[in-house]
């Protein structure tokens, strides 16, 4: 069963999609320690989805549903603005802020791209039950070890696209050399994963 659900998981995380799409465009404009940041910060978000679902969220969600929708809405939101404001920004002060971004930063970029999107929060609702395993067993635990199982795989799979995403050194020069592209594909980046968040 946990080896059946390990397997759905890495396909799940090989599948493109904005998490490691995202963690693939920054490695290539910034190296693959970039897109391990980014990937610690979404599986950190991973963490937060499993332990609400594994306190009983799922419930609150049943009771007042709008909550989904004021989180797409924050979330969502903060994304298009991050698109608005690298769009308006000229070329050298937005690649002045993206290249002067702390470890920290592209940390807490991936925590609020997976946090604030609830279409993982309702995967997961969607995806752990069908792999509990014991009856008798607390139904947390359960979710945490599955949970657990997810975050490893996906930080084995995003890790490696990170790394495999940094070899484009011939991108990476290109972008450097057309500053107004990379800045308008930055933008571009960032607003689809807000239209993403808030995609019904």
């Amino acid at each position: 069963m946990l080896w059946t659900f390990a397997l759905a998981c890495f396909i799940l995380a090989i599948t493109p999609g904005p998490d490691n799409m995202f963690v693939a465009t920054q490695s290539i404009a910034y190296g693959a320690r970039t897109g391990w940041m980014i990937t610690l910060g979404l599986l950190s978000g991973c963490v937060l989805h499993t332990s609400l679902l594994a306190f009983g969220f799922a419930a609150v969600v049943e009771e007042w549903p709008e909550l989904i929708v004021v989180i797409k809405v924050c979330g969502g939101g903060y994304l298009l603005y991050l698109a608005w404001i690298m769009a308006r920004s000229s070329v050298g002060s937005a690649q002045a802020v993206m290249q002067q971004q702390t470890m920290n930063w592209w940390y807490r970029k991936g925590v609020l791209l997976n946090a604030s999107n609830p279409k993982v929060f309702l995967f997961f609702i969607a995806l752990f039950p069908a792999f509990i395993w014991d009856d008798t067993l607390s139904q947390s635990i359960q979710f945490f070890v599955l949970g657990g199982i997810f975050i490893a795989v996906s930080a084995v799979v995003f890790g490696l696209i990170a790394l495999f995403a940094e070899r484009f050194t011939a991108l990476r020069r290109w972008l450097v050399s057309h500053p107004k592209t990379f800045k308008l594909i930055q933008a571009s980046i960032f607003a689809l994963l807000g239209i993403y968040v808030l995609w019904p």
